[in-house]
């Protein structure tokens, strides 16, 4: 890279595989008692943009991710399953004593009949509210780490029985959280009847919703790529559109020995009481000035001021 582009790469972002890993979880996947990460173990890169991929095995799954802490002083194997390595998709350890399939398959029965149901975490799950084209009626569909659509309280529950989970109808609202009324009954039902939504371009909403909905932009590029691009263009034109009603900078000719300083947009999501989005918000803040670490170097200088949040 370096003989071909004649400039010497940053390998700055280069981390250590195998290595202890924190995702963090955002304010609006979590309540104040749940943790504000989950713990993985770093297994590469993200494919398609900025970040890490990160395999939880609590979930056995893989995400990917910009907003990781990673520990390359801690091995994530043995940090996390010791020097023996239990897993948990473990069913039965092979017994030296034992010599043939069917003693097997005896412990393996016993052992999961005597096995006591384990608590169900909810912040694993994910909610879709799917719209239909055709009615104001709105979808509401539970997908656990298994990708599975439950439809209904009573799937919730068969879930949970089949893989011996807690089950709880108070963790779970399937009525949707818009102000939509229900029209067209017999309409509806002969639409869920046959399954006409697509599986695979519903599965694709939940995983576009884990990488962007939930996660703040962090620069202009992120913002052109996110799903919400429409919502974060107007909050950057509204931003604009004040500071040239406020009148907050003059165009003047630079001095030779005047260093210009640059700008940067800074991102942030609003929210009510209920958890719900209630404003996209964007500053642009100056940068380039000499900031020192541990004293003032995550400090932003914004040329407008928020009238709303002061007192007299």
């Amino acid at each position: 890279m370096e003989i071909w582009s004649g400039h010497k790469p940053s390998i700055r972002h280069c981390r250590t595989f195998g290595s202890l890993a924190y995702v963090y979880v955002p304010i609006v996947n979590r309540n104040k008692l749940q943790p504000k990460a989950k713990i993985g173990i770093l297994a590469g890169y993200a494919v398609n943009r900025r970040g890490y991929r990160v395999w939880l095995p609590k979930e056995r799954k893989v995400v990917e991710s910009i907003h990781v802490k990673i520990d390359e002083t801690k091995n994530g194997v043995k940090t996390l399953f010791g020097k023996v390595k239990h897993y948990d998709y473990a069913i039965y350890q092979l017994d030296q004593n034992l010599n043939n399939d069917s003693d097997c398959r005896a412990q393996d029965e016993k052992s999961s009949s005597q096995k006591t149901p384990s608590s169900l975490d909810i912040s694993t799950w994910i909610r879709v509210e799917k719209p239909w084209k055709k009615s104001k009626r709105i979808d509401v569909y539970y997908y656990p780490p298994s990708k599975e659509r439950l439809r209904s309280i009573n799937d919730v529950k068969m879930y949970c029985e089949k893989n011996k989970l807690e089950f709880d109808p108070n963790q779970f609202n399937f009525k949707p959280t818009t102000n939509t009324r229900l029209e067209e009954e017999t309409e509806f039902d002969n639409e869920t009847s046959s399954d006409s939504v697509d599986e695979a371009s519903l599965v694709n909403d939940i995983f576009q919703h884990e990488i962007y909905m939930t996660e703040i932009p962090k620069t202009f590029k992120e913002t052109q790529m996110s799903p919400d691009k429409e919502k974060w263009d107007e909050a950057m034109s509204e931003e604009i559109k004040l500071m040239q009603n406020r009148k907050v900078w003059d165009l003047v000719e630079p001095k030779s020995n005047m260093k210009v300083l640059d700008c940067r947009w800074v991102y942030n999501i609003k929210h009510d009481e209920k958890n719900n989005v209630k404003k996209y918000k964007s500053r642009l803040v100056a940068q380039g000035f000499k900031q020192r670490p541990d004293v003032d170097f995550t400090d932003v200088f914004a040329p407008l001021v928020n009238f709303d949040i002061n007192k007299f």
